[in-house]
């Protein structure tokens, strides 16, 4: 069983919402979080939570408080670090949403194949390419409550000086108390400023 080596502080209540409310969203997040990094199928130890998470007042309202945060663990391979996004019900309050990504820097994000430009990695960023699939799965399934992606299969491609190819995997939750779904990704990218073109995923 997981032992978070350090909880966040409460964060700052809402309008109208208790302290007690804040700190039992926290709480919540953080249980999320950490049955999620249980999950990954293996212990994780020295889980630990950067200081309060962030409360997100653009995403908040009377029906949910949305929280950001991080932290860190010691998986097999060594240390590893997350970001994660938390929906929690305030009337509960109780995790109704996460999504948590893997930050932790790759050893080697780009892989070139044979021929292809050497990637410039300058203005890429795994993030948007993330943030765009998590779009378009929470489209795809509008109840989905986890997604992970793994850092580890990213691998990138660079065909031309305008067009790049950031290619992933992850795990998603289409449902809460469903098995894991595995999902593909591929993002074109503008290597020149870091856009996304477009967005596809499998799976």
């Amino acid at each position: 069983m997981l032992s978070p080596g350090a909880r966040g502080q409460a964060v700052p209540a809402k309008p109208g919402a208790s302290a007690n409310t804040s700190a039992e969203a926290t709480a919540a997040c953080e249980r999320a979080a950490q049955q999620s990094l249980a999950s990954k199928g293996g212990p994780a130890a020295e889980l630990k939570f950067n200081a309060a998470p962030s409360l997100q007042p653009d995403r908040s309202n009377d029906g949910q408080i949305v929280l950001r945060g991080g932290g860190s663990w010691r998986a097999p391979a060594g240390m590893r670090r997350f970001e994660y996004s938390c929906n929690v019900d305030p009337r509960t309050p109780e995790a109704v949403g996460l999504v948590l990504r893997d930050t932790t820097p790759a050893a080697a994000l780009a892989k070139p194949a044979l021929g292809a430009l050497e990637p410039d990695l300058r203005q890429l960023s795994p993030q948007a390419c993330e943030a765009s699939v998590a779009a378009a799965l929470k489209k795809r399934w509008p109840s989905v409550s986890e997604i992970r992606f793994d850092s580890g299969a990213r691998s990138l491609v660079q065909s031309s000086s305008s067009k790049a190819e950031l290619h992933g995997q992850g795990r998603a939750l289409p449902l809460q108390g469903s098995p894991f779904t595995l999902f593909g990704f591929d993002c074109e990218i503008d290597p020149r400023d870091g856009r996304v073109l477009s967005t596809r995923v499998s799976g």
